[in-house]
């Protein structure tokens, strides 16, 4: 297609070309255009704190080359569409970076429709939301309150939205039909939540939960131990997404704790957008601990605005695939993310070098 429309303007005898994009208005999404008192509190934070100027400026930038089908994106980032709408400006970005060619014009849905090393690909975002009448404040939980909420809440939490999306039979679609279809989800359902709830998400995904154990000798041991079903407050749904009726269309699930404005601030301050000679960023967490016989993570501490520091979109992306799938991903599609996989019986990772599972990003002004 390039050669021939590098044919066809070489060919014309014009010296001038119109770009196209004259009537298209630039940087908006920060123009107010819902009232005060439904302004979603990430937006105002966004719109109005020094230390996001780098988030600002680059999701400014990101948006600009957003197309809006629907034509309420704007509004729905402003308020209570925030999480869902901040999620698709990740993927986006994400998919632009792994040099997916996006054709986000033509289809309204999924998401994103896109091609890559010759492999047409669907990508539906679907987000984990509070449950109405639930505080979506900080909650702080100790160690065995999470561990209890990751047995069965959390999985109904993760249930509810990507069984949703499965009803829709997006394969059904002409440009579904025959390619792989992914469903990316990130949990926004509390303020903290995206730092504990990922081990949640695999355990319904694959129907297994994992325990460990050492032998004499110190060497890691894994035993799976298979889930049928997970029950919370009078709800019950069955464990193991890829085996439900359907799901063979999914071909895998994405999922990030990271869609944050604390990403989309580092990520800014990388590319040189906002103030970042005034900006300074501490960042903390957690990451995943190569020894194989390693029960718990690696804690660091980095200086975002040390020179040596380097981040990408998809760090800490997570492609669990699905071993029933009609249409299997090859991993090399998405080379830069984490790949789980389902091998007799156990979940097998393939992670990068620097894995971040959780972290927490810090913020000070000169």
């Amino acid at each position: 297609v390039l050669k021939n429309k590098i044919n066809e303007y070489s060919s014309s005898g014009q010296s001038v070309f119109p770009q196209g994009d004259t009537n298209k208005k630039k940087n908006l999404i920060f123009q107010q255009i819902v009232s005060e008192e439904k302004l979603h509190q990430h937006f105002k934070t966004l719109a109005n704190v020094k230390g996001y100027s780098p988030a600002k400026e680059i999701i400014k930038e990101i948006t600009y080359a957003f197309i809006d089908l629907d034509g309420n994106f704007i509004q729905q980032f402003q308020s209570d569409g925030f999480n869902a709408r901040i999620w698709e400006l990740f993927i986006y970005a994400f998919l632009h970076e792994d040099n997916f060619d996006l054709r986000n014009d033509i289809f309204p849905a999924p998401d994103f429709n896109c091609t890559k090393l010759g492999l047409d690909l669907s990508i539906e975002a679907v987000t984990v939301n509070p449950t109405e009448n639930e505080s979506v404040q900080e909650i702080s939980l100790k160690p065995d309150e999470i561990q209890e909420k990751i047995k069965d809440y959390m999985p109904i939490k993760f249930g509810s939205p990507l069984f949703s999306k499965l009803k829709k039979r997006y394969w059904e679609k002409e440009h579904v039909k025959g390619h792989p279809l992914i469903f990316a989800i990130q949990d926004f359902h509390q303020e903290t939540s995206m730092l504990w709830s990922r081990t949640a998400l695999t355990d319904y995904l694959y129907g297994v939960r994992h325990k460990w154990e050492k032998d004499s000798s110190g060497n890691l041991t894994i035993i799976s131990e298979k889930i049928e079903k997970h029950s919370y407050n009078g709800k019950e749904i069955p464990s193991g997404f890829f085996f439900l009726p359907d799901s063979e269309n999914v071909s895998a699930v994405l999922f990030s704790n990271s869609a944050t404005i604390a990403k989309f601030n580092r990520m800014g301050w990388l590319a040189g957008f906002g103030n970042p000679t005034k900006v300074n960023m501490i960042r903390v967490g957690t990451c995943h601990d190569h020894d194989p016989n390693a029960t718990e993570p690696l804690k660091f501490k980095i200086d975002i605005t040390d020179e040596r520091y380097q981040e990408d979109w998809g760090q800490g992306l997570s492609l669990y695939h699905n071993p029933m799938a009609k249409y299997p991903i090859p991993p090399e599609i998405f080379p830069s993310i984490g790949h789980h996989f389902f091998e007799e019986g156990k979940i097998v990772s393939y992670l990068p070098d620097f894995y971040p599972y959780a972290s927490f990003t810090y913020i000070s002004i000169n």
